[in-house]
């Protein structure tokens, strides 16, 4: 498993922005990096509320941050909160209402404030789950792309 892939330059030929979301449910860590290796993340913010990993330990944040460096970095402004997590999870709370809370969330947050988009090239928001379509971040990479021109997003 190799880290080379990190860069600091601009490397999708163009001015626009590029944030990749992944979920590493059913990857290995091989895998996982295999994929963030052929796109050439640079960093990847990590928008979980827990950072925890019982079943893949190396998902972990601790143990994510040892093996990336300072290419890791943790992001709970993107986290959902304990309370719309459970609820969702429980069944108490339906997609679209975890999808409204979620917004709102973070619009009261305001967890763009101060990044500009150079600061986004090239992220990777990274959670649990396998698909981004009931997952907050692809929620969180739509809110980035509201507040910013022309930044695209791929979700792996």
């Amino acid at each position: 498993m190799t880290v080379d892939y990190w860069r600091n330059t601009r490397h999708n030929g163009d001015d626009m922005p590029k944030i990749f979301t992944i979920g590493f449910s059913g990857k290995s860590p091989d895998a996982f990096m295999d994929v963030l290796n052929a796109v050439r993340v640079r960093t990847i913010w990590d928008i979980r509320q827990w950072r925890i990993s019982t079943h893949v330990p190396f998902y972990s944040g601790d143990r994510l941050a040892a093996t990336l460096g300072p290419r890791y970095e943790y992001h709970p402004e993107f986290a959902p909160t304990s309370e719309i997590l459970a609820g969702y999870k429980d069944g108490h709370i339906t997609w679209p209402d975890y999808e409204r809370m979620y917004r709102e969330l973070l619009a009261t947050r305001h967890p763009t404030e101060g990044l500009s988009p150079a600061d986004l090239d090239r992220i990777c928001l990274l959670c649990t789950e396998k698909s981004a379509t009931q997952c907050h971040r692809r929620l969180a990479s739509e809110y980035i792309a509201e507040h910013f021109f022309n930044i695209e997003i791929a979700h792996l």
